[in-house]
């Protein structure tokens, strides 16, 4: 018991190194959580397996939520002006405003493409990974015209092991389960791929891509490709990080760290 509780303290010791402060607040959650994300003002969105969505601000005051019969496929709340949900079993996708309000909502059809496993936001376009023939298109935002379709380049990977897909700094990146992350540039070609298989999710701070990898986060230049590991403080499902806030998301709760990057 005393070698954990001093493993635990050098852990502690050693995160608070990298700039995290004091607790700033602890938020309980009811049921499980399917997937956590921030928006760029630092906005915090914690999606939860019934489909309810809640919005926090950086004090972990609840500002908003909407609540869906299923969760998004994915869920991106890019500025926090309009979030993204995408919905792959109705093929839908809705654009939602500050206060989670419904605002648009969209079908994406067969002529654009037939089996869309994966969709999300560019700019005003979209992305969307078609599963019939594993090509990447890029579409306008009202879904209208196709200005891009790229087959995947090289070995095809397993459909089902794509969980997410997102868009940063004109470049998209696509988790796959069962390799690591694949990374894009803004006419769908690969230019690099980070080999680290089983990844849950993967964020952004500012010119970094981060990722969990055991109890730590591993931190990747985009443009330099060097790296760095910042130790957690405990085990958890999601390590958020805005500049201001490092956000922690496990069971049953939520908690807001302060944070300097």
């Amino acid at each position: 018991m005393r070698q954990y509780s001093t493993l635990l303290l050098l852990s502690i010791a050693a995160f608070t190194c990298y700039g995290q402060g004091k607790l700033v607040t602890t938020v309980a959650l009811v049921g499980k959580v399917h997937s956590a994300s921030v928006d760029r003002p630092g906005d915090v969105y914690v999606v939860m397996e019934d489909g309810l969505i809640r919005k926090f601000d950086l004090n972990g005051k609840e500002i908003a939520f909407k609540k869906f019969n299923t969760p998004p496929t994915l869920f991106d709340p890019r500025d926090g002006t309009l979030s993204f949900a995408w919905f792959r079993g109705t093929k839908r996708l809705m654009h939602l405003s500050p206060d989670m309000s419904e605002i648009t909502e969209e079908q994406i059809h067969a002529e654009f493409a037939i089996s869309p496993w994966q969709v999300c936001p560019s700019k005003n376009e979209l992305w969307i990974l078609d599963s019939a023939d594993l090509s990447l298109k890029q579409t306008t935002g009202r879904v209208t015209t196709v200005g891009s379709d790229v087959s995947w380049p090289g070995a095809k990977p397993a459909i089902k092991e794509i969980s997410y897909m997102r868009e940063y700094q004109n470049f998209l990146f696509i988790l796959d389960q069962g390799v690591g992350i694949h990374m894009f540039n803004n006419l769908g070609r690969k230019i690099r791929q980070i080999d680290e298989k089983n990844l849950p999710w993967f964020s952004f701070l500012g010119e970094e891509l981060y990722y969990m990898k055991s109890q730590s986060i591993h931190m990747m230049d985009l443009y330099t490709g060097e790296s760095r590991d910042m130790p957690l403080p405990y085990s958890c499902q999601f390590a958020l990080l805005t500049d201001q806030r490092m956000i922690l998301v496990r069971e049953g709760t939520l908690e807001f760290f302060e944070f300097t990057p």
